[in-house]
């Protein structure tokens, strides 16, 4: 059976930079060890005695047989003193284990295509993803295989399509896009509860493409002028909270840096403000951006590629939208309170606000599901409400 791969330029380009990463993926969490690897490693004559204290069998699984020791630093025993890896420099990448070998390249299938990606949690697959150019130019390869695959419904097809589509209309500004994208799913959502046909998602799509032509989508997102700043800074503050909470060691010192800077984001009594905030982004963060203008929407492409939206974490598609609003939101005031501590933000500030939230959000159980509840009960279960976060 004949199918395809698809490969962002931002894949083929990434290579790892080992001892000059900012924030190692040699350190500070699990490191799984399959079966074959391990076996490999300590059957190697210039690895067996380092192995035998930097590796612990565990038998979760033949993917999870052991894992990595850390040491009191929290690197990886193979680690020498350069910070380079003593399996890879001894044996070559064929005996590095499956996750090591892999890591940050990710992968999803869908019609029996398979997708490569790279996580944000690796700073220099962040750097690749969001600031380097030419790094959405996508090659398509036939490949074969006889695995069996499940096929996306149509109503998912067409939301995950027009979706992009709404996005990188050059007529839309990206609040404008989010906007016409959040009405879209009310639409997908009927059709997936088969409310309506799923020819309705088309027409919405159009009527959209309409609106968007005439200005009127535009008037239409100015009027959402709802007040929900006290639902802002409560869902900020719990989600921050929640993420601060038993974080993994990698990436702490650097999640630190950005909680430091938002426990300075406060009015004149001394209590965490959503205004501060939001004048930091228009004094501070955004003037700095200048040169990033496209940096959310190059953020959204990849996520919707990535995630495979709206079709996340068996979420509905108005609960998936949500989400995204979430971390549109989380990462827009991770931005604005580093600004509002230095006046400034500098690619390095950037990489690390992306980098360290991903980090943080995919060790975090059911997020997913946090954050939809969440969502509920402050208010923000309407589409006017959620739109807010843009602001």
């Amino acid at each position: 059976m004949e199918k395809s791969l698809v490969r962002p330029s931002f894949v083929t380009q990434f290579n790892c930079i080992g001892s000059e990463c900012e924030d190692s993926c040699c350190y500070g969490w699990n490191i799984y060890i399959d079966k074959q690897s391990y076996k490999k490693t300590l059957a190697n004559s210039e690895l067996k005695v380092l192995a035998q204290k930097a590796l612990k069998k565990v038998k979760k699984s033949e993917d999870a047989w052991a894992k990595a020791v850390l040491n009191q630093e929290g690197a990886c025993g193979f680690l020498d003193d350069k910070q380079l890896c003593q399996i890879h420099a001894k044996a070559g990448e064929s005996l590095l284990s499956h996750t090591c070998k892999t890591y940050p390249r990710m992968s999803h299938m869908k019609d029996g295509d398979r997708y490569e990606s790279l996580s944000l949690s690796c700073p220099e697959a962040a750097r690749l993803i969001l600031l380097k150019p030419n790094a959405f130019h996508f090659e398509r390869m036939t490949v074969s295989h006889k695995n069996q695959f499940e096929v996306t419904p149509l109503w998912a097809q067409k939301a995950h399509d027009y979706s992009i589509q709404l996005l990188l209309n050059e007529k839309l500004e990206i609040s404008h896009s989010l906007t016409a994208i959040g009405i879209l799913m009310k639409t997908v959502e009927s059709a997936k509860q088969l409310i309506q046909n799923s020819s309705s998602i088309d027409t919405m799509f159009q009527q959209l493409l309409t609106l968007a032509d005439n200005g009127e989508l535009k008037h239409h997102v100015a009027s959402f002028n709802q007040d929900t700043e006290l639902q802002k800074m409560h869902a900020f503050t719990s989600i921050h909270l929640w993420l601060n909470t038993n974080k993994p060691v990698r990436g702490r010192a650097r999640f630190e840096v950005i909680n430091q800077a938002v426990c300075r984001v406060v009015d004149e009594e001394g209590n965490f403000s959503v205004k501060q905030l939001n004048n930091a982004w228009q004094q501070h963060a955004l003037p700095a951006l200048e040169k990033h203008q496209d940096l959310f929407n190059r953020y959204l492409f990849y996520y919707f590629y990535h995630m495979n939206f709206p079709q996340v974490d068996k979420l509905s598609p108005t609960e998936a939208f949500r989400l995204m609003m979430v971390d549109y939101f989380m990462l827009r005031s991770y931005l604005a309170a580093i600004a509002a501590d230095k006046q400034s933000l500098t690619e390095h500030d950037i990489i690390m606000c992306f980098q360290v939230y991903h980090t943080s959000r995919q060790h975090k159980a059911n997020f997913s599901k946090y954050v939809v509840d969440l969502l509920d009960k402050c208010g923000f279960d309407e589409l006017p409400a959620i739109l807010t976060l843009m602001n």
